[in-house]
Formats: structure tokens, C-alpha cells, sequence
């Protein structure tokens, strides 16, 4: 009876139901290889994030305008984590959508690294103001700069990712408008941060729209081809 239970598709586990969850994981368990995956290629861009050939540097006047605001980096930091929550709500709701949401965004990473070792940015940074700053935001933003350098501009991987999210959760069916609202004006603010924390010059977003946006038709066969060919025919 037990081996029956797990064979068969099950339905939306209670998080309160630790043998349901179970079920449910190890039944879609290739939408979780397919989480791990995406969250390890995010790493691809620490690779790539060096000098190669000549560097460039984008900033234009209105850079200079934008202050730096070290407090904003709280923000820049959640990318990541709501991304990953973002990901785990649509696998337990969507799996569909969780599909597209995480190819798509690995087709914009992807089209991002490919581009960084042709056209590498040097992001110029307020070093000397941030490392001798003394005040806790200032300090985060330090760590951030000691452990991400400063090579990978253009595109914004940030915004990539940002705008995918934005445009995604619209068709989130189960979350309510509020909560899209919320989500979309939350994510572009984390966009406009990559400039106020000096970790992106104003080009680095517009890029990052673009390439969200080629992004997205280039993700709908291989979403396609994953359901097709990877994915068992009762999970569909």
C-alpha cells in the first residue's frame, strides 16, 4: 500500500504533513535536481568575474549623480533568498511556472556569461569611502565587495533575474494581485539598488532588461523539451 502511495501522483503536500512533503519531493524529484542546478550555475559568473582583454568602463555622467547608499545593500541582498523562496512557493503551486521561471533565468545567465569574457566592465567603486566606513550598512557593503569583484557589469545578472521575476509572477494564478503588486515593486527596487550600492553603472540595467527579454522566447522550447523528455508523463 505504501509503494501504491508513493507511485501515485500526489496532490499539494501539507507543510504540516512531513510524510506528505516527503511524498511530494521524492515524486518531482527532477524539479528539485532542476532547483539545484539553477542555484549552482549562478556561480558560473565567480568564474568569469575577472579581467579578460580590455575592460571597459561604461559609467556616463548621471552615475555620478547616484549616491551611494550603503543602507540599500539589506535590499541587494535579498535577491537571492526570494529568489530561491520564490522558486520553492512555485514548485509546491506551479510546477509549470517554476519550470519556466527557473530556464529562463538560466538562459539570460547564460547569455550574460557568454557575453563577460567578450565585453568585460570594470564597475569603478567608492573603495576608500566604503572600506573606512564604520557604520553597520557600510561594513555589509565592504563584505560585499571583498567577496564579488567588479568585472562583470554588463549585463546585470541582478536585473536579468529581476525583471524574469517581474514579468513571472504575473502568472502565478494562486497569489493574489496584492501580493504581485508587492513582488514586482520589490524587485525593481532590488534593480535600481545595483546602482546605488555602486555594484552596477546605470548601462549594466537597461543591459539586463534586454537580455531578461531575449530571454524569455529563447526559454520556451528547452521548457518544452525538459517536460517532454525529462519529466515523467503523469507529472504534467
Amino acid at each position: 500500500m505504501r509503494d501504491k502511495l508513493i507511485k501515485e501522483k500526489p496532490s499539494t503536500p501539507s507543510l504540516k504533513d512531513k510524510n506528505s512533503f516527503l511524498r511530494y519531493a521524492r515524486y518531482f524529484w527532477r524539479d528539485i535536481f532542476l532547483i539545484a542546478v539553477f542555484f549552482a550555475s549562478m556561480w558560473v559568473m565567480e568564474l568569469l568575474n575577472r579581467p579578460f582583454g580590455i575592460v571597459r568602463d561604461l559609467s556616463i555622467p548621471f552615475d555620478q549623480v547616484i549616491p551611494l547608499w550603503p543602507w540599500t545593500v539589506v535590499i541587494y541582498m535579498t535577491w537571492a533568498p526570494l529568489i530561491i523562496a520564490l522558486a520553492f512557493v512555485f514548485f509546491l503551486y506551479d510546477r509549470h511556472l517554476m519550470r519556466r521561471y527557473l530556464i529562463t533565468m538560466g538562459i539570460g545567465q547564460l547569455l550574460a556569461n557568454l557575453t563577460f569574457p567578450f565585453f568585460q566592465t570594470a564597475i569603478p567603486r567608492p573603495y576608500e569611502q566604503v572600506f573606512s566606513g564604520t557604520d553597520l550598512f557600510t561594513k555589509m557593503l565592504a563584505v560585499v565587495y571583498r567577496v564579488d569583484n567588479h568585472y562583470c557589469g554588463f549585463p546585470s545578472i541582478h536585473v536579468i533575474n529581476c525583471v524574469i521575476t517581474m514579468v513571472m509572477i504575473w502568472s502565478f494564478r494562486e497569489a493574489k494581485t496584492w501580493v504581485k503588486l508587492l513582488v514586482t515593486i520589490y524587485f525593481g527596487i532590488i534593480a535600481i539598488t545595483t546602482v546605488t550600492t555602486k555594484q552596477h553603472v546605470v548601462l549594466d540595467i537597461p543591459g539586463g532588461v534586454v537580455y531578461a527579454f531575449i530571454a524569455m522566447p529563447l526559454a520556451i522550447p528547452l521548457i518544452r523539451l525538459y517536460e517532454k523528455k525529462v519529466l515523467p508523463e503523469s507529472s504534467l
